[in-house]
């Protein structure tokens, strides 16, 4: 099953360089997001969907042969590494989105609070806190856009695009059910322990053994007890890396609720801090307190989503299935 998906993603990209799928059974996303990556390079201002760009990764990749590893075991490998690192980008570009923000609004504060200090409203001691938080704030806009720097490269390292060529934002994912669970369990064995390319490496190893009597080929009743060892070895690791993706997963929802109940609580603490500054009753340091704090809690919260659907993405390329995940492929009939 495994090879036979892999060898239809494979043949389809190198029959065609726009990396369209079969004649007989088209994919109309493969076909849209093939249309944008194609001028992915040269149109900076048209970003690129997530699909688009895990298919412009996958015929960067498919230029290089690589005959040690099973096909779909690497194409979702590649497609795994390329997801985490637009996932990565899209929460570093809106965390300095909302630390400019940020930053702007305890501006906005300070102005006011500066008025009120000349009418004698307000103390300069109130308006050199607020100034500190607004440094603090100009600060940490500073560190956003170095660790925003950072990805970026990583990113283009990884896809051969630019930052910008990303789409902003990306539809939000379903949690992952029980039952759909237990299949990506089972079918990741299958695509840990692939018996075609295992049998395809030794029929290799006969024809070099026939062809060269003294080279050894691993044949024999031995050698065979020692592939059926080596593929149960496979499949106990494979279920052991699975048991520990799901945990992850997991234990990333967790923390994800955890930081968006804590954002919730500190919009509506900013929310009544607001109100009560622009009516005097509340004061300016209060107020950016609560900036400061929702701010911190927003980009808390990028971080625990962007995580959370790597950790997700990462189950179904552990069960070979991230391609049909993006309609990168048709699927084959009966799978």
């Amino acid at each position: 099953m495994t090879e036979h998906f892999a060898n239809t993603l494979l043949r389809d990209g190198k029959a065609d360089p726009c990396g369209q799928a079969s004649r007989a059974d088209p994919s109309p996303a493969l076909e849209s997001c093939t249309a944008a990556a194609k001028g992915g390079a040269g149109r900076v201002h048209q970003p690129l969907s997530l699909a688009a760009v895990l298919h412009h990764v996958l015929l960067l990749d498919m230029c290089d042969g690589h005959a040690d590893e099973p096909a779909l075991r690497r194409l979702n490998r590649v497609l795994d590494t390329a997801l985490d690192a637009c996932l990565e980008l899209d929460a570093a570009r809106q965390q300095l989105q909302g630390a400019i923000a940020t930053q702007r609004e305890l501006e906005i504060v300070l102005e006011m609070l500066a008025a009120r200090v000349e009418v004698g409203q307000a103390s300069p001691v109130e308006h050199r806190k607020v100034d500190a938080r607004l440094c603090s704030a100009r600060d940490m806009v500073t560190r956003t856009v170095s660790e925003w720097n950072r990805i970026g490269r990583r990113f283009t390292q990884i896809t051969r695009l630019l930052p910008v060529q990303l789409t902003t934002g990306f539809d939000p994912l379903q949690p992952v059910l029980p039952d759909e669970m237990d299949r990506l369990a089972q079918a990741s064995l299958s695509t840990s322990a692939d018996v075609q390319f295992s049998l395809n490496q030794r029929a290799q190893a006969w024809a070099a053994r026939r062809a060269d009597p003294a080279r050894p080929s691993g044949f024999g009743p031995g050698g065979f007890e020692a592939w059926l060892s080596s593929l149960e070895d496979v499949r106990a690791q494979a279920a052991t890396e699975f048991a520990c993706a799901r945990e992850a997963y997991l234990q990333a929802v967790m923390n994800f609720d955890r930081e968006h109940a804590c954002l919730v609580r500190a919009r509506s603490l900013r929310r009544t801090a607001e109100a009560g500054f622009r009516l005097n009753a509340r004061s300016a340091t209060e107020y950016a307190d609560a900036i400061a704090e929702e701010s911190r809690r927003n980009h808390a919260m990028l971080t625990c989503l962007a995580q959370r659907r790597a950790s997700q993405y990462h189950l179904y390329a552990l069960a070979g299935l991230l391609p049909r995940q993006f309609g990168l492929v048709a699927p084959a009939v009966g799978f």
